[in-house]
């Protein structure tokens, strides 16, 4: 098992399936990657890595002959501006108008467009950016997930944990064992930083 069974099939040359392209590529490759070190010592946690590898790769296989190249979409640098915007208001509640209004359009006009751009709701896109925040944080600190839910913005630990088992598949408590089994006791040492670390995420 390795890296060179991470596959995806292209299905467009704009930048927005590109970077879907590439983002499925790296979790279908962390899935496979973390099979082959749980397969030895727990085959529950490899089977529920393989299940998710697969579901990946069904998802690729639905998609790649409904998706196709739309016009009207938004530019770059507006897609930059509503990263930062998100990634700078993650602990609180973030609604489309306040996005449309950013890029002073109308919610129906931005959230068609943004839809086009992305492959995503704009609601669903602030969701799978609060989970990638929530996934750095429990790498760098042993905050409980009541704190780290409602310091990103969830209503409660139980709306974080249906979001992130929707995105990534596992539960929070779940990927933060798989992921932390082997690391130094560093998250112990930061245990007391604040969430606002964890806020900086990338743009497309």
């Amino acid at each position: 098992m390795n890296g060179s069974a991470s596959t995806c099939y292209p299905v467009s040359s704009t930048s927005s399936f590109s970077h879907e392209c590439l983002k499925q590529n790296r979790q279908l490759l962390t899935l496979l990657t973390e099979a082959e070190r749980a397969i030895d010592h727990d085959h529950d946690i490899a089977s529920t890595y393989l299940n998710q590898a697969i579901a990946l790769l069904a998802i690729e296989n639905h998609s790649e002959g409904s998706q196709r190249i739309h016009k009207g979409g938004l530019a770059r640098w507006q897609i930059s501006r509503v990263d930062e915007f998100i990634n700078e208001h993650l602990d609180h509640c973030i609604r489309t108008t306040e996005l449309a209004a950013l890029l002073g359009l109308s919610v129906s006009h931005f959230s068609h467009a943004f839809k086009q751009t992305t492959g995503m709701t704009p609601l669903m896109y602030v969701a799978a950016k609060r989970v990638e925040a929530a996934e750095r944080y429990m790498l760098c600190s042993a905050h409980p997930l009541s704190e780290i839910a409602l310091s990103l913005g969830f209503c409660d630990q139980s709306h974080f944990c249906r979001v992130f088992r929707r995105e990534t598949g596992l539960s929070p408590q779940t990927w933060r064992k798989l992921h932390t089994a082997n690391t130094s006791p560093q998250a112990e040492l930061t245990a007391t930083s604040t969430p606002q670390s964890a806020l900086v995420g990338s743009t497309l």
